[in-house]
């Protein structure tokens, strides 16, 4: 790929996190009838494959409970918080469970090289941030590594599906088609088999040819 189809690549995935701030990547939350805020699972991307779906959840869920998962005084905080004020041990437990819950699953995803080291420097950030006592964890708590880790792996996945979608014929409102060398980078369908399925946004799915 030319360092213009990455550079566009990445100006696109940007701007899908513009949408995120690194709020709870498993939730929303929305008014219902009676007025009172509520939480519901997030949807899915459209047009993902079986395989990226079941990662996905899996990313957003973790990335919850270690990063907000539980109430403190009003905020929000995660099992990394806690673990983080163990001196020592616990920066090095909360970097080790970082990795291994969020970051080595997104390695499964056929993620690009880039996209990855994105998500290891958020990690390096955590960690430099546990360095500092009492101020270092407070700033863990804010800066949510998990959280921007998932909203990273979504906003490439929305893209993927996006591309796979526009493949098979079916537009996708306010997206255009990216040049094919761009359009490589995401790997369009990527995870689907014969028996596969990709995701319609809620969870359901739209049946698939093999992948080429």
């Amino acid at each position: 790929m030319t360092a213009i189809a990455q550079k566009i690549a990445g100006n696109a995935i940007k701007e899908r996190m513009q949408q995120y701030a690194p709020v709870d990547p498993y939730y929303d939350e929305v008014i219902n009838s009676k007025g009172k805020v509520k939480k519901v699972k997030r949807g899915v991307p459209p047009g993902l494959s079986a395989r990226d779906e079941k990662i996905l959840r899996k990313i957003r869920k973790r990335a919850h409970y270690l990063d907000k998962g539980m109430n403190l005084c009003g905020f929000r905080v995660g099992w990394t918080f806690f673990i983080g004020i163990v001196p020592g041990l616990g920066d090095i437990v909360d970097a080790g469970l970082n990795y291994g819950l969020v970051v080595r699953p997104a390695t499964e995803l056929d993620i690009p090289k880039d996209l990855l080291s994105k998500m290891l420097l958020n990690n390096a950030v955590s960690v430099a941030m546990g360095l500092v006592p009492l101020v270092g964890d407070l700033g863990l708590a804010a800066w949510r590594a998990n959280s921007r880790n998932a909203h990273l792996i979504e906003a490439y996945l929305t893209i993927r599906g996006e591309e796979f979608l526009a493949q098979q014929g079916q537009a996708v409102a306010g997206t255009d088609r990216f040049q094919p060398e761009v359009s490589e980078h995401f790997s369009p369908g990527s995870g689907m088999h014969q028996a596969g399925m990709v995701g319609n946004g809620n969870g359901g799915g739209l049946g698939v040819s093999k992948r080429k």
